[in-house]
């Protein structure tokens, strides 16, 4: 197949490229500098400011496209919920309209965040990003995790606030992306599970998918839990590798069964939370650069 991520040299979007490519399909990367991936027979760079394209060129780029990942994210820095948020929405608000606008219309598979997912029966009408003991946990999480910090340092440098425990709390305001109704066009949204969202460990090739809900904790919490703490997400928020949500999504371009869903994938992690793999897959020269990949 003929597929186009947007973002494709990003953290997560590196590793659809990946997983894509080694399954054999047709790769075309829209970014602005969409060559940092690296070169492969068929890899094919378009460089577009997702930000400043017009609707018109975004059309232009996902011509010949059948399905399109978008893993595009705004600049990571200390304004990421805030100044940031607007052009993020309006970017996506253009990528939606323009894939309304192709012909044919290529199927969207979005990746985004975990604020979206429902939190299930016991806080109706609630989601991730509504629960603050939840952004609680998530902040302890990660300040916590070697794994975690490498991979903040990697993706927006050490001393950042964004990486600390004590970072003010995300407050993203809710409003409608998308223009008509959402059924008007071939769409999937893959939200990433919570904190636990890892460059390693290397890929396994199992998940498991979860509709519309941030999957269910497991029972006990991890043995790295704090016994004193009276947060009921501590320790037991659910994660998976890179290399196995790029799986996931891969998948989904090939079955395409997940259509109008709102899911995420979710894969058992190591206990040992010690970095494993770098952040961002490369590739080179025809072939994969597997020891980045897993």
């Amino acid at each position: 197949m003929h597929v186009a991520v947007l973002g494709p040299t990003g953290f997560g979007g590196s590793h659809v490229c990946a997983e894509l490519l080694a399954k054999g399909h047709q790769v075309t990367g829209i970014s602005r500098s969409p060559e940092k991936l690296g070169t492969h027979d068929r890899y094919k760079p378009v460089p577009v400011d997702l930000q400043e394209a017009s609707i018109a060129q975004l059309v232009e780029a996902f011509k010949s496209i059948e399905v399109i990942v978008n893993a595009y994210n705004p600049p990571a820095g200390p304004n990421l919920y805030s100044t940031t948020t607007e052009s993020f929405l309006e970017t996506v608000r253009k990528i939606i309209l323009a894939v309304k606008a192709s012909t044919p219309s290529p199927y969207l598979v979005a990746i985004g965040g975990t604020g979206s997912l429902g939190l299930g029966p016991a806080h109706p009408y609630q989601t991730v990003a509504d629960s603050r003991e939840l952004w609680v946990a998530y902040r302890r999480a990660v300040a916590d995790s070697e794994a975690a910090t490498a991979h903040m340092e990697a993706r927006i440098g050490a001393g950042n606030p964004l990486a600390f425990r004590d970072a003010e709390l995300p407050r993203r305001p809710h409003r409608p992306c998308y223009e008509g109704q959402p059924r008007t066009f071939r769409w999937s949204l893959s939200s990433r599970p919570s904190a636990r969202y890892r460059p390693g460990p290397p890929r396994t090739g199992a998940y498991e998918v979860v509709r519309d809900l941030d999957p269910p904790w497991p029972r006990q919490p991890s043995a790295t839990r704090d016994a004193t703490s009276d947060n009921a997400y501590d320790g037991r928020l659910l994660g998976i590798s890179a290399a196995d949500l790029a799986l996931a999504i891969a998948d989904e371009v090939e079955t395409q069964g997940k259509v109008g869903w709102h899911w995420t994938a979710v894969a058992d992690l190591a206990e040992e939370d010690a970095p494993m793999m770098p952040a961002f897959a490369t590739i080179g020269f025809g072939e994969l650069c597997q020891g980045q990949l897993g």
